[in-house]
């Protein structure tokens, strides 16, 4: 059985090897969208940070609606967080944040004119494992064969 603190664990460590979320946020019309985003690592307690330009569409959503969710995807699990976003101009932080494999989306380095974090203070996470594909297939077959219902597999809410 999982503690509260390995469940938190589990997944600071799916996040920082999946990297790639998909950041919702909700337009000024209410319209619900989402966007890839690249996670800076993250450890136990810590929120999630995003660089970004402070012309995008995800700064206008967040500074008319700070709630959002970031989802990410892996082979057999999926983590849903959801929080409030903050927009963070501040030089030291995105310094402290930074790292060269940055320079290819802002060459100018930290000093990238319009170049802010994008932070999101998590609140909660849904986590839901698979046992894969193949499994899942076999489990489908067996509820069709005998009527019974499928396990989807397991789901965890956890809270930040």
């Amino acid at each position: 059985m999982s503690t509260h603190q390995d469940d938190i664990q589990h997944i600071v460590d799916f996040v920082n090897r999946t990297r790639v979320g998909m950041l919702g946020t909700r337009e000024p019309t209410g319209k619900l969208v989402s966007r890839p985003m690249t996670v800076v690592d993250v450890a136990p307690g810590e929120d999630l940070s995003f660089f970004t330009s402070l012309d995008t569409s995800a700064i206008r959503d967040v500074r008319s609606n700070d709630a959002v969710n970031v989802a990410f995807v892996g082979e057999h699990e999926w983590v849903s967080i959801s929080g409030a976003a903050e927009v963070v101009e501040d030089p030291k932080v995105i310094e402290g944040l930074w790292s060269d494999a940055l320079k290819a989306y802002y060459p100018d380095g930290p000093g990238t004119p319009g170049l802010v974090v994008l932070r999101v203070r998590t609140e909660t996470a849904e986590h839901w494992r698979s046992p894969g594909t193949v499994a899942t297939a076999l489990r489908w077959a067996k509820a069709q064969a005998t009527g019974e219902q499928i396990d989807p597999g397991q789901s965890t809410v956890v809270d930040l």
